[in-house]
């Protein structure tokens, strides 16, 4: 509840405005049985067709001008609810970003998506329905109470005893109700997490024949998700029928029993006619906010799935901050015994590990799957925190430096090369906003992509589909290659950026970057032999230990793991000189 009394106390002006407007609309409805008491009393039963149209005039004026107030709250409190959404989507946004890659893996995308739109949606119809519903119910009970009671004791005693049946019932059906709506919310996760695995997994499935087996699971969810939502509305069902029931039961007891007090000189037709009317305006709001209450828990389970997300401490935070101004242009990257676990696990999958970048030298990484090469690439990029040792920058440990300010001295190029909608120049300038063309072009030519972009007809404004999908693997590649280059970082990482490419290309964009990208420190991580060949040194990982350094031929002369890789893969590939056994 934290994050919505800030909101409410950020924008006060605004939300006093509402609750002025939802008052005086509160008023305008209470006038008119009063009126309507006055058109019998003084106009119809006195003959006085002058009080008739006089008073008329003045319900009129009324009606009016209480329409009036109403569709203005009602704009100021979508207004409210809309901004509440923003705002919320935008804390969920910055909370994204700044949780650890293992944070936010436990949060997963699906439920994610799920929060950022079906619980916020959620959220924000209940915050509108609130302020236009709920608040305003309770003085115009109140109000309509005291006028009843003025009126006649015996009434108000009726009233009173309806609105306690009525308030019973929606107590019932929010404690019940409860539960049943924090399980639909995860059950709405299942789905999306369900659909969106059938929708990016289709090429599998359908390569594997599982169509009907994701058919039936797809179905399971949605079936759950189904059963649980009947059960809701079952248990909703109740209250229209119950609620028209007490409506009527009311109108029929206070009309019975004004009759009687009105044959007895107790009440006047008009003072009976103002109670009918301050009755049905009592039920009608409680209805109102009842039907809102039970949209409640709902809200309720939204809210707390949003409070457990934002509430959740960074794993990975700025410690003592210091400038990087203080560092040279171009700075070294030490690895200082650092020892990194998982979380859960056992073992560490990088063990006591100590080497260094040098500026315009070639490191790269080799070793076998697991054995934990790109763990370095997420440790320099601090997308973890190493557990022991250190990992320095021109001196100073990676944990004193603002996260974004060391994220912009680093190119990469991830594992999984990723393109965003819009189009290739788009694409190519995250990294610098205001690179030139020609820019463009330098970095698409170093990364072999100039070719088959100046094939397609708009070149650098070609369209890139979600996820680049409308181009080859390689081709992705190379166009992240060209984004992690115009970026023209003081250091560039290649998290197995060449696995897509032929041989071919490989040595050429290998060529490229070592005549034209002399400058940055580079680290290589690769599984290929011929695509670290070239490296200043190579690092050589075994299960998360440095088991050998050197250039490649000193290690095919003594590190045995590094000779068993190279030896398997000379065995498959072609071209490689007798001399490397």
């Amino acid at each position: 509840m934290g994050n919505v009394k800030q909101f409410f106390l950020r924008h006060r002006g605004k939300v006093a405005l509402a609750l002025a407007l939802l008052l005086g609309q509160v008023v305008g409805t209470l006038l008119i049985p009063a009126l309507v008491a006055g058109i019998v009393d003084r106009g119809i039963l006195q003959g006085d067709m002058g009080a008739v149209y006089r008073i008329g005039a003045q319900m009129l004026g009324v009606t009016a001008l209480s329409t009036g107030i109403a569709a203005a709250g009602s704009w100021v409190t979508s207004d409210l609810s809309a901004l509440f959404g923003l705002e919320m989507r935008s804390l969920l946004l910055q909370k994204s970003q700044q949780l650890s890659v293992q944070q936010f893996d436990a949060v997963g995308v699906s439920s994610m998506i799920t929060r950022t739109t079906s619980d916020i949606i959620n959220l924000q119809r209940t915050m509108g329905m609130v302020l236009q519903m709920v608040v305003p119910a309770p003085i115009l009970v109140v109000v309509s109470v005291v006028m009843t009671a003025a009126i006649s004791p015996v009434m108000v005693a009726i009233q009173l005893g309806f609105m306690a049946v009525l308030l019973v019932l929606t107590a019932a059906i929010l404690k019940k109700s409860n539960a049943l709506s924090r399980s639909i919310q995860t059950k709405l996760d299942r789905i999306n997490r369900v659909v969106r695995e059938m929708v990016t997994g289709v090429r599998v499935i359908r390569a594997f024949g599982n169509e009907q087996y994701e058919e039936e699971r797809s179905g399971a969810a949605y079936g759950d998700y189904a059963g649980h939502m009947i059960r809701l509305n079952r248990l909703f069902a109740v209250v229209n029928p119950v609620v028209w029931l007490l409506m009527g039961g009311l109108m029929a007891v206070v009309l019975g029993v004004g009759g009687a007090l009105s044959l007895g000189g107790g009440m006047a037709v008009g003072q009976i006619t103002a109670v009918a009317e301050y009755s049905t305006l009592t039920m009608a709001y409680l209805i109102m906010a009842a039907s809102v209450l039970t949209a409640l828990p709902k809200a309720r389970s939204c809210l707390d799935r949003l409070r457990a997300l934002l509430d959740t401490e960074p794993a990975v935070c700025d410690r003592n901050i210091l400038p990087t101004a203080v560092l040279p242009v171009s700075a070294a990257v030490e690895f200082e015994q650092v020892t990194f676990f998982y979380e859960g696990a056992e073992e560490p999958v990088i063990r006591d590990l100590s080497f260094s970048l040098k500026p315009g030298q070639t490191t790269a990484v080799i070793g076998s799957t697991g054995s934990g090469k790109s763990t370095l690439a997420d440790l320099l990029l601090r997308l973890h925190d190493v557990q022991s040792g250190r990992i320095l920058l021109g001196g100073v440990d990676l944990r004193d430096l603002p996260q974004s300010d060391l994220r912009e001295r680093i190119g990469c190029v991830p594992q999984k090369a990723f393109l965003f909608g819009g189009t290739i120049a788009e694409n190519l300038r995250m990294g610098r906003a205001g690179a030139s063309d020609e820019l463009l072009w330098e970095a698409l030519r170093i990364a072999q992509a100039e070719a088959f972009v100046k094939q397609l007809p708009l070149r650098l404004e070609a369209p890139v589909a979600q996820g680049g999908t409308n181009f080859s693997g390689g081709q992705r590649q190379r166009l992240a290659i060209a984004r992690a280059l115009v970026k023209r970082a003081d250091i560039l990482l290649f998290d197995d950026s060449f696995s897509a490419l032929d041989g071919r290309t490989d040595a050429a964009l290998r060529r490229a970057l070592r005549q034209s990208v002399t400058a940055p420190a580079k680290l290589i991580i690769a599984q290929r032999v011929s695509t670290v060949l070239d490296a200043d040194q190579i690092l050589v990982l075994d299960q998360g230990r440095l088991v050998g350094r050197g250039t490649h031929w000193e290690l095919l002369e003594r590190c045995p793991t590094y000779r068993e890789i190279a030896e398997s893969q000379m065995q498959r590939e072609e071209g490689w000189p007798d001399g490397t056994k």
